[in-house]
């Protein structure tokens, strides 16, 4: 009886105790493609901005060193599923960055919350992580198809264009993307007279292009990314379709698709954004020292994985723990407005929201210097751009 009183005890004392740390690091994994269809768009310039953050920050956080592991899942399911039971099984790592693909990151996210880890997701569109399969584990920081394809399909609606054709990339984001266009197309009373998919790794897209042709659409709408955007607008402009009278939109622009595709192809051509690294002074003194290490001026991914990164870390300082729920209740608790993120609000379901930007992209003559593709049109604020966190489907959000 005695024995059982002392363990009563020294249970309840143990529980009354702070939250300490959970290991003697603070591990961060960068986990995207480096090799493949999305390497332009984050790879190793998403590696070198999240080195950038840790070494602003300081070599420690929550008294515990901070230490960095990143590797390439290949636009693989299976392989990063297999990098990310390593890292939080065997590698002791506490947080997850990145993550580009939404398929990869689906699965990944169940990893996370199955294994009690933390996740700071900035590649993946889908919001599924927030929504139906939202643990509490996870953080969407940068965007959403809401955010995005409502600010750049409203672009087209206010030129007096009402008429659509939607080619979208034949994977998960793609899916989400054609049926936030075709939604936003409506709400604004337009009509989608056409929609295709095509397979990831796509590169001859000229069927493609001749059914928009022949759609008669007064708007086409590309959900795609990376090489498979450049390969598409090039042929766009190779069968004349822009010189013909139709316009030709694009969901997301990245700064490596710009410098790939050149601005005399895309001059007027707007999209949404959560970030450029021209938006304002502090942003470009970012900009210059990323180009300093990687020789070209970073896209808004590095810039969203830099940030999401350093406010980790400042709320494991706050925590004085790397323990997730202590993280994540920092976070809720310290100001979010940095080079990336400004008015920004952590909902319970982890989706950030923050002000996004309508960008367009300079005609050649207006560029100044290298990298200087883009002007801002106009900021949406943070409670317009994302969806208010009442209207989500998570559970944690009803508690």
């Amino acid at each position: 009886m005695k024995r059982r009183l002392l363990l009563a005890t020294s249970l309840a004392a143990l529980a009354a105790m702070p939250v300490l740390a959970q290991g003697n690091t603070v591990k961060i994994g960068v986990l995207n493609d480096q090799s493949t269809s999305f390497s332009a768009l984050g790879g190793m310039e998403v590696v070198e901005a999240v080195r950038l953050a840790v070494a602003r920050h300081g070599a420690s956080a929550g008294g515990m060193p901070v230490e960095i592991v990143f590797a390439d899942h290949q636009n693989k399911p299976d392989v990063a599923l297999s990098i990310a039971r390593e890292w939080l099984d065997e590698q002791g790592v506490d947080v997850i960055v990145d993550v580009a693909n939404s398929a990869i990151a689906l699965g990944v996210n169940t990893l996370i919350g199955e294994k009690g880890k933390f996740g700071m997701f900035v590649s993946p569109l889908t919001d599924r992580t927030t929504e139906a399969d939202c643990n509490g584990h996870v953080v969407a920081w940068a965007y959403d198809a809401y955010s995005t394809v409502g600010t750049t399909v409203r672009a087209q609606l206010e030129k007096g264009l009402k008429s659509f054709f939607i080619l979208s990339p034949d994977y998960e984001a793609g899916k989400v993307q054609e049926s936030w266009v075709e939604a936003a197309v409506v709400a604004g009373g337009g009509t989608v007279v056409d929609k295709v998919r095509a397979p990831l790794g796509t590169t001859d897209f000229s069927a493609f292009i001749l059914q928009a042709q022949a759609s008669g659409a007064q708007a086409i709408q590309l959900n795609l990314n990376g090489p498979e955007l450049i390969n598409a607008l090039k042929q766009i402009q190779e069968f004349g379709l822009i010189a013909r009278g139709q316009s030709v939109g694009v969901t997301f622009l990245h700064q490596s698709d710009a410098r790939a595709i050149g601005a005399e192809a895309l001059q007027g051509i707007r999209f949404a954004a959560p970030w450029f690294w021209q938006l304002d002074a502090e942003s470009e003194a970012f900009g210059g020292a990323m180009k300093a290490i990687t020789g070209n001026a970073p896209g808004w991914i590095a810039a969203g994985n830099y940030s999401a990164v350093g406010a980790y870390l400042r709320a494991v300082d706050a925590a004085g723990s790397d323990d997730p729920a202590a993280v994540f209740a920092r976070l809720r608790e310290i100001p979010l407005d940095d080079i990336f993120v400004h008015h920004g609000a952590l909902y319970a379901n982890g989706r950030l929201a923050h002000d996004m930007h309508l960008l367009e992209v300079k005609a050649p003559g207006e560029m100044t210097q290298g990298d200087d593709y883009f002007r801002l049109v106009a900021t949406v604020p943070a409670n317009v751009a994302f969806r208010e966190e009442a209207a989500s489907a998570c559970p944690l959000v009803r508690k």
